[in-house]
C-alpha cells in the first residue's frame, strides 16, 4: 500500500510573518533610496552652478565685465547674455540679438504658446530637487522658469542701502543697471556671492514669480536673490497672486510670499539637507547651510564691504 506524501504549505501565521518582514525591509530601504536620490540631485545641482560659473567667467573674459543683471530698455535679464557661454549658441541665433530683443516679444515669446525661444527648457535652468521643466504660464507670455539666479546682496530690487553686490541697480534706478568688473571686488572673489538657488512656483500656471528668470520687472524679482534673510527663511515680496489666483491659494510652505514692491527674494531650495548651493565670484560652488549667521551671509553678498567673513 503506497504511503501518502505530506503536503508542505505556509500557514496563515507564517505568511503574515513573511509579509511583516518584507514590509520592514521596504521601510528600511525607502529612506536609503531617498537619500541616494537627494545626493545625486545635489551633485547635479552643483554641476549646474559650475556651468553657470564658467559661463560668467567666459563672458567676463570677453567683455571685461559681468553681464547686466536686468535691463529695462530693451527688457531682458542676464540669462540671454550667457547663452553663447553655456553652449547654447543656437538659442541665441534664434533670438537674433539678445542685447536689443525684448524678452516678451516674438521670437522670444509667442503669446499663449510654447513656441517662443525663451520656452526652450534647458537642464541648466533647473535643480533636480525642485521641479525640472517648470514654466511660467501665469499670463499669455509663456516662458521657462529657473532655479539659478544672481546675487543682489542685502537690498531690495530698487534698494540703495546694504552695500553693492555683484548685481544690482545704480542708485536703485531700474534704467541704470550696475556694471561689475571682477577687479572691483575688493572683498575677494572667493568671499563674494555671484549666484544661488531659488525655488520655482509649485505649478506652471501659478501667478507667482518664483524662478521667473527672464522677467526684468523689479516687482517680479524673478532673476535675483537677496541676502536680507538667511537661506530658506524670511518672506518673499514679489508678484504673488491676482484676481484669478490670489496669493493665499498658491502659498508655498518653503517660500512664504506677499504681493508687493520693491521685490525681495531669499535664496531657497528643496534640498532635504537644510541649505542651498551657492556660486562664488571665483567660480567655486559651496554648500551654505541655513544656520549661517545673517552677518556672515550679508557680508558674502557685498563686493567691497571690507567685512571679515567666517566661511565655517
Amino acid at each position: 500500500m503506497a504511503r501518502r506524501r505530506s503536503r508542505f504549505a505556509f500557514t496563515l501565521i507564517e505568511l503574515l510573518v513573511v509579509i511583516a518582514i518584507i514590509a520592514i525591509l521596504i521601510a528600511l530601504l525607502v529612506p536609503a533610496v531617498q537619500k541616494v536620490r537627494e545626493a545625486a540631485a545635489r551633485t547635479q545641482c552643483i554641476n549646474n552652478l559650475k556651468q553657470w560659473g564658467l559661463g560668467m567667467q567666459g563672458y567676463h573674459d570677453a567683455y571685461k565685465k559681468l553681464p547686466l543683471g536686468t535691463q529695462r530698455t530693451p527688457r531682458h535679464t542676464w540669462v540671454a547674455y550667457l547663452w553663447p557661454y553655456i553652449d547654447q549658441t543656437q538659442v541665441l541665433a534664434a533670438i537674433g540679438n539678445a542685447v536689443t530683443q525684448h524678452f516678451y516679444l516674438p521670437p522670444s515669446i509667442v503669446p499663449n504658446t510654447f513656441n517662443g525661444v525663451v520656452c526652450t527648457r534647458m537642464q541648466l535652468y533647473y535643480c533636480p530637487s525642485d521641479r525640472p521643466g517648470a514654466m511660467w504660464t501665469g499670463d499669455q507670455f509663456f516662458r521657462s522658469r529657473g532655479n539659478y539666479v544672481v546675487s543682489w546682496g542685502a537690498r531690495t530690487t530698487t534698494g540703495t542701502t546694504g552695500g553693492e553686490a555683484a548685481y544690482g541697480l545704480k542708485a536703485g534706478n531700474p534704467d541704470v543697471p550696475q556694471v561689475t568688473k571682477l577687479v572691483t571686488i575688493t572683498d575677494g572673489t572667493s568671499n563674494t556671492l555671484m549666484m544661488s538657488e531659488v525655488i520655482v512656483g509649485k505649478s506652471d500656471g501659478d501667478f507667482v514669480t518664483h524662478g521667473d528668470i527672464f522677467n526684468d520687472d523689479v516687482m517680479a524679482a524673478g532673476a535675483m536673490f537677496m541676502t536680507l534673510s538667511t537661506p530658506n527663511t524670511g518672506t518673499d515680496k514679489l508678484y504673488c497672486g491676482n484676481a484669478a489666483t490670489p496669493c493665499a491659494n498658491i502659498q508655498d510652505p518653503v517660500a512664504p510670499a506677499v504681493n508687493g514692491s520693491p521685490g525681495s527674494v531669499s535664496a531657497r531650495s528643496r534640498h532635504a539637507s537644510g541649505g542651498v548651493n551657492t556660486l562664488f565670484c571665483d567660480g567655486a560652488v559651496r554648500w551654505t547651510s541655513n544656520s549661517i549667521t545673517l552677518t556672515n551671509w550679508q557680508a558674502l553678498g557685498t563686493i567691497a564691504g571690507g567685512e571679515a567673513v567666517n566661511l565655517d
